[in-house]
């Protein structure tokens, strides 16, 4: 059986990141390595930091995350109920905005930002399927 262990973004600083992201998102913070390398969110599926430099010693280099860089191809997305509220604490707490709440036509409430490092976030309502 495969399942999904974790997500991980590269960041200059994982105790700031974690910060950042309490602030912006609301999310609540697991655990913080000594030294700072490696910290994570509470979660199904915990979202992790691991510090830049550490992480291109084990995995060599990449493209790092920056405000003013083209995101990557891919998202982190946040499910709130209140998607207006996320959307305005997100910004408010340092998030680029990118696109406000709008419904979707399958029903769901939809919003995007970029953290601080540039990161695309998806902040969505519930959907199911």
């Amino acid at each position: 059986m495969t399942r999904l262990g974790a997500l991980l973004l590269y960041t200059r600083d994982v105790t700031a990141k974690l910060a950042f992201y309490e602030r912006a998102f609301g999310a609540e913070r697991k655990f913080v390595a000594d030294g700072g390398s490696y910290g994570e969110l509470a979660g199904e599926v915990p979202l992790g930091f691991v510090q830049e430099d550490f992480a291109a010693g084990n995995a060599g280099e990449f493209t790092r995350a920056r405000p003013d860089g083209t995101p990557a191809a891919f998202e982190v997305c946040f499910v709130f109920d209140d998607v207006p509220a996320a959307y305005a604490r997100a910004v408010a707490a340092g998030c680029t905005a990118l696109r406000e709440p709008a419904t979707k036509p399958w029903g769901q409430t939809v919003a995007y930002v970029r953290d601080d490092d540039g990161v695309l976030v998806e902040l969505a309502t519930p959907w199911s399927t």
